[in-house]
Parts: structure tokens; C-alpha cells; sequence
């Protein structure tokens, strides 16, 4: 029980930190990184596909209740679906690197956009796909690779500590 209470105190304040006025403000190009994307892709990768899961399910739903809230339970099936499968892969693939790590935020940052640019198109605006214009997707995705490794050294370190 010890070691999600690190990712829910750190998805907790990413919750403060990217509802805030000024989050964004902070990034490039007007793009800044996803840090529950990466909180909840981290839970998996450590935790497995069931704890991964359901921290997706419950930061989804959170996202989807912040105003201003777009159509009830994408962001919640979105990042289920995301926390289910990074943690499949983390239990398929031995060994958690910085490689892997990378490369998976990457990857889930894309599925993340097709994703709610798919449902998007389906329920809200037919033929948006505004996750993909001006590459901003891929900048995202640059981004949140590029701090993951950060926030997993963190959270490995911290939980160390915790579940001793």
C-alpha cells in the first residue's frame, strides 16, 4: 500500500500543477509536457497493468471532471487503455531502462492523441484531429520522453525509501 501512495501524492499535485492558470504558459511553442500522461504511464511500467489501470481510470476521470470538461469518460477510457497496456509491457519486457522508458512515452503520447482525436472526431467535431496540427503532438511527445527518465529516477528513489 506504501508504494502507491507515492504516485498518488505525485499525481495529485500534477492535478494542482497543470489546472493552474499558468502551466500553459510554461513549455515550447505552447506545448507543454503531459506530466499525469507520464505519472500514469510511470504507475504502470513500476506497478503492472492492474494498478496502472486503475490510476489511469480515476486520473482520466479526474481530468475529464476539471473545466472545462469535454465529453464525460475519453480522458478516463483514454488513459485506462494506456495504464492497461504500458503496464502489459512492462511485465513482457524484463528490465525497466532509460531506453524503454523513453521510448514508451513517446509511443503513448502518440496513442494518447489518436485516441481523443478519434473520439473527438466521433462525438464532438467530425473531422478533428487537432491533436496533429502544426506537429504539436510530436513535440509533446519529445517532451514527455524527455522527463520521464527524470521523474522515474525520482519516484524510484523515493519509493525505495518508503517501502523499506
Amino acid at each position: 500500500m506504501k508504494k502507491y501512495i507515492v504516485f498518488i501524492v505525485f499525481i495529485i499535485g500534477f492535478i494542482f500543477l497543470q489546472s493552474a492558470p499558468f502551466y500553459e504558459n510554461i513549455g515550447i511553442r505552447g506545448v507543454s509536457p503531459d506530466l499525469l500522461l507520464i505519472m500514469v504511464s510511470l504507475s504502470a511500467l513500476i506497478l503492472g497493468p492492474l494498478p496502472g489501470q486503475v490510476i489511469g481510470f480515476i486520473t482520466g476521470l479526474v481530468i475529464d471532471l476539471i473545466p472545462p470538461a469535454g465529453l464525460l469518460g475519453i480522458s478516463a477510457f483514454t488513459f485506462t487503455l494506456i495504464g492497461y497496456g504500458v503496464g502489459v509491457v512492462g511485465q513482457k519486457i524484463f528490465g525497466n531502462s532509460i531506453v524503454l522508458t523513453i521510448s514508451l512515452l513517446f509511443f503513448v503520447t502518440i496513442i494518447k492523441a489518436v485516441v481523443l482525436s478519434m473520439f473527438a472526431a466521433l462525438f464532438l467535431k467530425p473531422g478533428y484531429f487537432g491533436y496533429f496540427v502544426q506537429g504539436k503532438v510530436f513535440l509533446e511527445a519529445v517532451l514527455n520522453s524527455l522527463i520521464s527518465p527524470v521523474l522515474y529516477f525520482i519516484i524510484t528513489k523515493i519509493e525505495a525509501k518508503v517501502v523499506k
